[in-house]
């Protein structure tokens, strides 16, 4: 084997290295994203495990759906207050989805259906507080949530509980 052979064999190792280094780069990369994504999914459902947004989404469920500013006005203020902590929950929610942070369909499992029960509650309200203080971008990324999930189907949703009885744990 001559010298020239050598060489040319020490550049090939060094080719298939380097592509070697690549590929295992870019899986690293990729499971970083996946990593970061649990993570932020994770920060959200402990979010929700706040003793304020607890008691003011149960504050705000229990009222029909349908309130208007009017019917907010007829209220104790604590209603209201109620209301923008709920809802800019999930305002910043929408937000976290719409840049990828947080994939919809987690958060559709998560909280969907509580987002949904408390914007039937809040509807009117919005347009009409958008319109009386002409800010036509108040809880705009909640809408948006909201119109996300009408598009999957997520209104009409069975329960889990119904959809997941024959489930069987992956990691067994």
């Amino acid at each position: 084997m001559s010298l020239s052979d050598l060489a040319n064999i020490v550049e090939i190792v060094g080719i298939l290295a380097i592509l070697f280094g690549i590929v295992f780069g870019l899986i690293q990369v990729k499971q970083n994203r996946v990593q970061r994504r649990e993570l932020a999914l994770l920060e959200c459902a402990r979010s929700f495990e706040d003793e304020d947004f607890t008691e003011a989404y149960r504050i705000i469920s229990e009222l029909p759906a349908g309130m208007t500013r009017a019917k907010f006005e007829k209220l104790d203020e604590h209603y209201e207050s109620a209301a923008m902590r709920v809802g800019m929950k999930f305002e910043t929610m929408g937000l976290l989805v719409h840049r990828g942070v947080v994939p919809l369909d987690a958060l559709s499992d998560l909280v969907g259906g509580a987002a949904l029960t408390i914007w039937r509650v809040l509807e009117l309200w919005v347009d009409e507080t958008r319109k009386h203080r002409s800010h036509p971008t108040f809880w705009e990324w909640y809408q948006w949530l909201i119109e996300r999930l009408m598009e999957r189907g997520r209104i009409d949703r069975q329960p889990v509980y119904l959809t997941e009885t024959h489930w069987k744990n992956p990691n067994i």
